[in-house]
């Protein structure tokens, strides 16, 4: 069986010349699709996704580091992808699509200003890189999926508009104890802040 990967290069926003016609089911984040009759379908969904990839000329990290992540940051902006998703599913649902001539929700920009590339949004590039410090990796280097997890997982702590947490399974192995105690934890953490009706900065 051949298996179809779809990419924005290969959707190039719009055009499905190249798209391959295929009566296998086409896989989007847990969602099916037919390739011969929902291709509008599957591009609308291919393009709601958030796409992080290397960007130059940004404020220098920590006031003097480096002003781009080429080279370094292919993880760091897979950790970006990934966590972008969940915020989505969560705050905006995974039916939510975007649309080129629509007034985008206020839940979409929020999250948008939370991967910018500045010190001040929550998972942007040099929030990541700097808590990566703490793990031992100095900024401008590359991460492990395992690291990028570790930090995010640390980031989230400060979304409180979110009230997401994130936990890194070890070894391969999803332990459901550790899940329910990280939620409980999470939980009396929220409710101590008294951010269970916190708005997104």
């Amino acid at each position: 069986m051949d298996a179809a990967t779809l990419t924005y290069d290969t959707l190039r926003f719009g055009e499905f010349e190249d798209f391959p016609e295929t009566s296998e089911p086409v896989w989007i984040l847990g969602k099916e699709y037919n390739a011969l009759t929902e291709k509008d379908e599957i591009l609308s969904d291919v393009t709601s996704r958030l796409w992080f990839t290397y960007r130059k000329n940004f404020q220098p990290i920590g006031g003097t580091g480096p002003t781009s992540d080429t080279g370094w940051g292919c993880m760091l902006r897979c950790g970006q992808m990934i966590l972008g998703e969940a915020l989505m599913c969560r705050h905006l649902g995974r039916d939510w699509r975007w649309a080129r001539d629509q007034k985008q929700r206020e839940e979409y920009i929020s999250i948008l200003n939370a991967f910018i590339d500045k010190k001040d949004s929550y998972y942007s590039i040099h929030q990541i890189a700097q808590m990566g410090v703490g793990e031992g990796k100095p900024i401008g280097q590359w991460y492990g999926p395992n690291t990028v997890a570790q930090v995010l997982k640390k980031l989230a702590v400060f979304d409180t508009w979110s009230r997401l947490v994130v936990h890194v399974a070890m070894d391969n192995t999803v332990i459901i104890e550790e899940i329910s105690e990280c939620s409980c934890e999470a939980a009396q953490r929220f409710i101590t802040r008294g951010s269970l009706n916190s708005t997104p900065v």
